[in-house]
């Protein structure tokens, strides 16, 4: 019951459902991967608990005030309580990945969320900095910011498949096109 009240910031931005891109990865690529279905699962779960957590603090790096139509959860939460929710969720992902039995299951998912971090924290240093990256510099944040993700579910799903093809490149090519698409949608917004 207790953390049920812990995770209300992310109640709150599950009522306006996004994308359901990111578990729509897990599934495709398990078309080639061939993961069993318990896994497969497990990983979707590691990877939605760290996209919630990384979009909770997004919106509190960046002093965003909606999501998807609704206050973002830390103007009703608060700032601790949101930060409080992010972290429980990363650190259940964690938990999750460790119940994976496979002995590379936790170094892959902390580098692949150390690196969502790292394309997070480029994009603030500019930002508050007032720096504009070159066209290459976005590019290779937007593929540690949103690739990365995607990765969260690939490279676990790796780990566990037969089939030894690696799928980084495409991951990245991807989460490069999903970041500038929502750059550009945001850039676009009339508010």
């Amino acid at each position: 019951m207790i953390f049920q009240k812990l995770l209300q910031p992310l109640t709150h931005i599950l009522q306006v459902p996004g994308k359901q891109i990111g578990p729509k990865f897990a599934h495709t690529f398990n078309y080639w991967l061939k993961v069993p279905e318990n896994k497969r699962i497990m990983v979707r779960d590691i990877a939605g608990m760290f996209r919630y957590a990384f979009i909770l603090m997004d919106d509190i790096q960046d002093n965003s005030t909606l999501r998807r139509s609704i206050p973002a959860a830390h103007t009703i939460y608060g700032v601790a309580s949101t930060t409080s929710a992010a972290n429980c969720l990363i650190l259940r992902g964690l938990k999750i990945a460790q119940s994976l039995n496979h002995p590379e299951a936790m170094k892959v998912c902390t580098e692949r969320l150390l690196q969502m971090y790292w394309g997070q924290g480029l994009e603030i240093y500019w930002r508050d900095n007032y720096i504009c990256p070159s066209f290459e510099e976005y590019k290779e944040m937007a593929k540690r910011k949103a690739g990365e993700y995607i990765m969260c579910e690939v490279a676990p799903l790796q780990l566990l498949s037969d089939n030894k093809v690696d799928f980084t490149r495409l991951a990245g090519i991807l989460g490069q096109y999903f970041q500038i698409r929502d750059d550009y949608c945001n850039l676009c917004m009339e508010q």
